[in-house]
């Protein structure tokens, strides 16, 4: 309501102000009753549109309004018409401030580099009354589009809501770098995107970041592709629809040398993997894995192919019935990865097969393995493994592995590393035997092919083991 009995912006052109003697007018707002200031434009013939601009007598005002733009000038009706005339009337780097609840049935383009600013109290732009400031997607007529917002330019979204109707097909948020320049990026700063197809995709973004905020109920939560320098602090994620039965869910996915580094936060939900990686890297610390729906093939992080990097530290992982298998599986495919892995803890259950360290190669020539701190249970189910080693493993030069059994097992302790592995497979007794080496036993009959001692209970089987205080210990495999 105008109690301050001062002109509207629609009544400005038809009043009796003398605009040859102001430079600045000061009226109401006719859709919000927000005080404004028009400012005389100076230079220029700007369009005039009743809202950011005015004219009277030959003479342009245009709105003095700080960066801010309110879609609620645009009309009161709080759809995407609104936001999108809101999203034009934008210079770069404005901020386009959301209050309350946006209804949209078409999908938001974003051509400049802009923030979406939701209202909440705790961060100082509301006196309590908008806390829920979001956008909901639904009733999309045009179906043949892929996403619900589409940047085409850096992007910024705070204190704000995206939500979606459980829409199959549709990505929430898409950031994509057209112009291949350095300075496109996503933001999302105490934000939640939920109920999509893919939550939020970015294609060659730049020091794309992740705030306290929160990515869920979508079937795949979050791809980078191309992305470089990622960085999310207290980001959680929450991957499937609700009450999702289905074995494809997926929480995070890189692609092609996409780089992310994380600190704290969560992945759960997940049915299919965590964390599943293309040619990337993924640096974890403290960050709890709990997976929903899964199988004997379920992971928290997965690598799919070659050149990928895994450091993960200080992080809580539940393998047990039904969430996760595994902490860290690479393909029997992938034929170069660097796995780093130090101090986290796992929660185990004797009924449900685990292979924490599941490596499915053959040649591990171009592998770089450091890990050690973990925790572990003995007596799990049959086929249950710390780590999956084989003699190809172990060849002396070959890659680099250090494994450093975790308390628990019961070599807990024992150093495996292939730094001064003798012949990968001996038919006769070793000589010089150290703590740490290892080598693989033909347990064929042969004098001094029986290192352990085995054979009278395994029969003539190869095993190999580790030489460990005086005597050679079998090392358990998959």
């Amino acid at each position: 309501m105008n109690t301050l009995n001062l002109l509207e912006t629609n009544d400005f052109p038809t009043s009796n102000i003398n605009v040859n003697q102001v430079a600045v007018v000061t009226l109401i707002d006719s859709s919000t009753k927000e005080l404004v200031n028009f400012k005389k434009v100076t230079s220029g013939t700007p369009v005039v549109d009743g809202i950011m601009y005015l004219k009277k007598d030959g003479v342009f005002f245009e709105r003095d309004y700080n960066g801010v733009i309110n879609p609620e000038w645009f009309g009161p009706g709080k759809t995407h018409i609104e936001l999108e005339a809101a999203i034009k009337a934008a210079q770069i780097n404005d901020t386009i401030l959301i209050r309350g609840q946006y209804r949209c049935s078409e999908q938001i383009k974003i051509d400049k580099a802009l923030m979406l600013l939701g209202q909440n109290y705790i961060n100082g732009n509301d006196v309590g009354g908008n806390q829920n400031s979001r956008l909901v997607f639904n009733d999309f007529t045009n179906h043949t589009i892929n996403s619900c917002i589409e940047a085409r330019a850096s992007l910024c979204i705070k204190n704000l809501v995206i939500f979606g109707n459980s829409m199959p097909g549709k990505i929430g948020v898409n950031v994509i770098n057209v112009s291949k320049t350095p300075d496109y990026s996503l933001t999302l700063d105490s934000a939640i995107v939920q109920n999509f197809e893919i939550g939020v995709k970015i294609t060659e973004g730049y020091y794309n970041r992740f705030v306290n905020s929160y990515i869920g109920y979508c079937p795949t939560c979050l791809v980078l592709d191309k992305c470089y320098n990622v960085f999310a602090s207290s980001l959680s994620i929450r991957a499937g629809y609700e009450k999702s039965t289905s074995l494809n869910d997926k929480g995070i996915v890189l692609y092609n040398g996409s780089n992310m580094t994380m600190f704290g936060g969560s992945i759960e939900s997940f049915s299919d993997a965590g964390i599943i990686l293309y040619g990337s890297r993924i640096s974890c610390s403290g960050i709890y894995f709990e997976g929903e729906n899964g199988n004997d093939r379920t992971s928290c992080i997965r690598i799919q192919d070659n050149h990928c990097r895994v450091s993960s530290t200080g992080c809580h992982a539940y393998l047990t019935t039904n969430h996760s298998s595994s902490f860290v599986h690479a393909l029997s495919t992938v034929t170069s990865a660097h796995i780093y892995s130090k101090n986290n803890y796992f929660e185990y259950l004797s009924d449900w097969f685990v292979s924490v360290y599941r490596f499915e190669a053959t040649n591990f020539e171009n592998y770089n393995i450091d890990i050690s701190g973990d925790n572990y249970m003995n007596n799990l189910i049959a086929g249950s493994s710390y780590t999956s080693i084989t003699s190809s493993s172990l060849k002396k030069g070959k890659g680099s592995i250090q494994i450093v059994y975790p308390a628990g097992h019961e070599l807990a302790g024992t150093l495996l590393t292939n730094l001064n592995t003798v012949s990968p497979y001996q038919y006769n007794a070793v000589t010089g035997a150290e703590n740490g080496m290892i080598t693989t036993f033909a347990n064929s009959g042969y004098p001094g092919d029986d290192g352990a001692g085995l054979q009278g209970t395994i029969g003539y089987t190869p095993y190999t083991a580790v030489y460990e205080n005086g005597a050679w210990k079998k090392i358990p495999k998959i």
